[in-house]
């Protein structure tokens, strides 16, 4: 057996943060996986074959009968090795078992054992399957065959894994089965995109959508979740054309089961002439957990989510990643013309703006936005809302008013921007994008820290003690050198989207046409005169 390390192969504290995600979703008594995903295939006869066939059944029977005597690495090992020179035939001559020690002390030896095949340029990745090898004195519980939890070898020896579970003492044989089975399944069974495609191992990566429009994908990921729970956002840079310069991305998602809000809303955005939003080229919805999950019995509800694919341009900048500060003001002043175009001709509400969604456009006409938003999956349309919202947004730049719970107005998009303002303008963080993550480098007196929390109620009330006069001056003491120049425009935002009214702070929104126009065009043009004075 291959003791060759797979590349990016998981540190050991890796391993236990996965460990640490998985826990509490990983579900047991899960009745009908092992017949869904290992039966009825077009490659059960091949596995069928082998536990009938006079040699291969004896080699079977005995590799079945070790089960129960896996309790140390090196027995596993060598029986890994058996199976692999069982099952592994000339269709499978570039996958191998792999092993990587994860840790040394004799009590407790952990090993990871991987399936990997020496095609690393396969569209779907060089790692096909993944064990966990450890000694373990707890026992294992299971009430059944075919529980969805880990690979279990019986005794004190397991191995786990993220795909699926036998308990091995009535049946060892299943678990010849299920790894013969992850051999032979293509990349669609074992769970990996196939909508991404290549034409030769040395081509790059496309994407076609309903047989129409075709993307060239860029090698390198513009953004990947850094969890394994979750709605795994994913998104590439993009070209209709091989050679030609990246300007689309293409992003997928796990989005919820429902209308897709993010692609109605850019169709009806685009309809209604919005400036300043991405453009909707193509999308696809790909797989549902329902269907993954079909025929088979789990101990309580889920929600159902669509693994879906868009397509937008343009393909920009993260915000964060601005050239100049002239730059970035500019971009700030062309987002507020588009949050005014968004709201006032297409009627609809962005209500997550955030350093994550806005970006800067690529400049290709002089009339064009230097500063465009982005997802839309919590935007509204203002003439489909339902009599009670979900709270939406962003941890950080959430409005004051959308903490204590009001309904989400023109005016907590506008004070969201302002908050990208004040972060940007505090940390100038070129490299994060979320707020948690932007605070780990910050002293832990900064005032920022308090936005951060999913106490709604606290947050607000800090928030609104920064946002008054006396506080403010401490927020705009925690400006940057490089942006300490422009505390006085921070003043004059600030005055805009707080006047004092009856002594207090206004956080609430004057819906007045006039208003609405003043609030806009103020901010539009501090941004503006700002850029302006920087440049001269």
């Amino acid at each position: 057996m291959s003791s060759i390390t797979p590349p990016h192969a998981p540190t050991e504290a890796a391993l236990e943060s996965l460990r640490d995600e998985l826990k509490g979703n990983m579900l047991p008594n899960v009745h009908g996986f092992f017949a869904k995903y290992f039966e009825g295939k077009s490659w059960s006869t091949v596995t069928q074959n082998k536990f009938q066939e006079t040699t291969s059944a004896n080699m079977v029977g005995k590799l079945s009968a070790r089960v129960p005597d896996l309790a140390h690495l090196d027995v596993l090992v060598e029986w890994l090795a058996e199976f692999q020179t069982l099952f592994f035939g000339v269709d499978q001559a570039n996958l191998r078992f792999c092993s990587q020690p994860l840790s040394n002390t004799s009590s407790t030896p952990k090993t990871a054992i991987y399936l990997e095949t020496s095609d690393v340029q396969s569209a779907a990745g060089s790692i096909r399957v993944f064990g966990e090898f450890h000694l373990d004195s707890a026992p294992v519980t299971a009430d059944d065959d075919d529980d969805i939890l880990r690979f279990c070898f019986c005794g004190p020896a397991r191995v786990q894994g993220p795909v699926g579970s036998m308990l091995c003492p009535r049946k060892p044989d299943l678990l010849v089965r299920a790894l013969a089975g992850y051999t032979l399944m293509t990349d669609e069974e074992a769970g990996f995109n196939t909508f991404v495609k290549r034409r030769t191992p040395e081509s790059d990566s496309y994407v076609t959508f309903h047989q129409s429009h075709t993307f060239r994908l860029r090698p390198e990921l513009m953004a990947t979740a850094d969890y394994i729970v979750g709605p795994g956002t994913t998104c590439y840079a993009a070209s209709t054309q091989t050679a030609g310069e990246p300007d689309t991305v293409i992003k997928f998602s796990w989005r919820e089961d429902q209308e897709p809000t993010e692609v109605r809303l850019l169709k009806l955005a685009h309809e209604r002439n919005a400036w300043g939003v991405i453009q909707l080229l193509d999308h696809q919805d790909l797989v549902s957990v329902a269907h993954l999950r079909q025929e088979m019995g789990f101990p309580r509800p889920f929600a159902n989510r669509i693994l879906s694919c868009v397509a937008t341009t343009p393909l920009g900048r993260p915000i964060r990643q601005f050239a100049s500060i002239p730059e970035l003001l500019e971009a700030l002043r062309d987002l507020v013309r588009a949050l005014r175009s968004l709201y006032v001709k297409a009627r609809i509400l962005h209500r997550d703006v955030a350093i994550k969604n806005l970006i800067i456009a690529p400049h290709r006409s002089a009339d064009g936005p230097k500063g465009v938003l982005l997802d839309f999956n919590f935007a509204l349309d203002l003439d489909n809302v339902r009599p009670v919202e979900p709270m939406v947004g962003s941890d950080g730049f959430m409005a004051i008013g959308i903490l204590s719970g009001q309904r989400h107005t023109y005016r907590h998009d506008l004070e969201s921007l302002f908050y990208v303002f004040l972060w940007i303008a505090i940390a100038n963080d070129g490299v994060h994008d979320e707020a948690n993550d932007i605070l780990e480098d910050m002293p832990k007196t900064s005032r920022l820290w308090k936005w951060c929390s999913m106490d709604f109620g606290a947050v607000g009330r800090d928030k609104a003690a920064d946002m008054s006069p006396e506080g403010f001056e401490g927020i705009l003491d925690e400006f940057c050198s490089d942006f300490a120049p422009l505390r006085g425009l921070a003043r004059e935002l600030h005055a805009l989207l707080f006047p004092v009214r009856q002594g207090k702070i206004f956080t609430g929104t004057d819906t007045d046409p006039v208003a609405v126009e003043r609030l806009h065009d103020g901010m539009a043009d501090a941004f503006n005169r700002s850029a302006l004075a920087f440049q001269g």
